[in-house]
């Protein structure tokens, strides 16, 4: 009587109270996955119930009791024949529940991680216990989704065809800059450079590099030399080239003046440009930063009161390239060649100087 009266008063004091757990546990079979289940713990009688919370899409039965509401014991055993003693069950009390803890239901162990706002007061009010301090994070990792890089261009076409025939079914034609075409249709850069092979027959041959701004192409031609073992002519076929050095395409900064390029595996100094390709360049500064006089002096600053460069007969080109480094600037051909056009001395004669008045004006000095 003295159970059942216990009994009784259990259940008339925590009729309809209920504390809600939140645990998950991870099935390590070959196509398993983590299962998040609700356990709710009946104080009216001191049994447990475990419900799957399946996700939308799942792909899992929409049966989500996985233990139906009974008491819920440590460990189980079975006697060996009717009728054989052992001793009593110990079922799971709210004591033996905890974020952070674990227990046992069919062999599978479940991680509690989190429970809801009456149970963390009940924990707090009756055992002294703040279960929101253990608190475990199961939010799932963002997903990094690889993408796979197009397979290398094999040669036949433009690469920009390839890659959309790859990346749709019904390919679509590459999306073309109209406005840049409209206005750049006809233009042709040229560059005049030689070949820096290290072999004595190449030492003679020229090429010319052009550059066409309109669609970015590239072709190179060979200047005829009487004897020289070589006809001339076209030496690489007008298209969108690749620069070795930096894995893009071609541009306009890469064909400076003084700087070397790799066209066809063979390795090339551009010596010079026409008047027409310096115009342009000088013209679009914000393209081509080799051609901006006001930047390029502005890189001189530490130079400004090198006595050497102050003499009144002005300064001699050949002296400022020697001496930037000294300032932790280098300067390539056509940058030396664009204070020549704007800052040169046009009245003196013999060698080409440029006036460091002009230079130290342009710094800002």
């Amino acid at each position: 009587m003295c159970d059942v009266g216990r009994g009784l008063t259990q259940f008339l004091e925590n009729d309809r109270k209920v504390l809600r757990f939140y645990a998950y546990w991870d099935d390590t079979t070959t196509y398993g996955a983590r299962v998040y289940s609700k356990v709710h713990y009946f104080l009216a009688d001191n049994t447990m119930e475990v419900n799957e919370a399946h996700s939308r899409n799942s792909g899992r039965d929409n049966y989500p009791n996985f233990y139906k509401r009974a008491p819920l014991y440590k460990e189980n055993s079975v006697t060996a024949y009717p009728g054989m003693l052992k001793p009593d069950p110990e079922p799971y009390l709210p004591e033996d529940l905890f974020v952070g803890g674990s227990f046992k239901v069919w062999g599978r162990e479940f991680v509690i991680y989190d429970c809801d706002d009456f149970t963390r007061g009940f924990y707090k009010d009756y055992l002294g216990f703040d279960q929101k301090e253990n608190v475990l994070n199961v939010d799932a990792p963002p997903i990094k989704h690889v993408k796979l890089p197009p397979p290398p261009h094999t040669g036949p076409g433009r690469e920009e065809d390839s890659v959309i025939n790859c990346e749709m079914i019904v390919p679509k034609q590459p999306k073309i800059d109209l406005g840049k075409m409209m206005r750049l249709t006809g233009e042709v850069l040229r560059f005049e450079a030689k070949m820096c092979t290290g072999q004595p027959e190449d030492e003679c041959r020229r090429l010319i590099v052009m550059y066409y701004p309109a669609d970015d192409e590239v072709m190179v031609a060979e200047n005829v030399i009487r004897n020289s073992g070589f006809t001339g002519g076209r030496f690489a076929a007008k298209k969108r080239m690749k620069n070795p050095d930096t894995g893009e395409y071609f541009t306009l900064t890469d064909l400076a003046v003084g700087k070397y390029v790799n066209i066809k595996s063979h390795p090339m100094l551009i010596i010079r440009a026409d008047e027409h390709c310096l115009q342009y360049c000088e013209a679009h500064p914000e393209v081509f930063p080799y051609a901006d006089p006001a930047l390029i002096a502005r890189k001189l600053q530490q130079l400004a009161e090198e006595p050497q460069l102050n003499e009144p007969g002005g300064a001699d080109p050949d002296l400022i390239k020697f001496l930037a480094p000294q300032a932790g600037v280098n300067l390539i051909d056509h940058e030396i060649i664009t204070l020549i056009r704007f800052f040169g001395m046009d009245e003196q004669e013999g060698a080409v100087k440029i006036s460091w008045e002009k230079v130290k004006q342009a710094m800002g000095c």
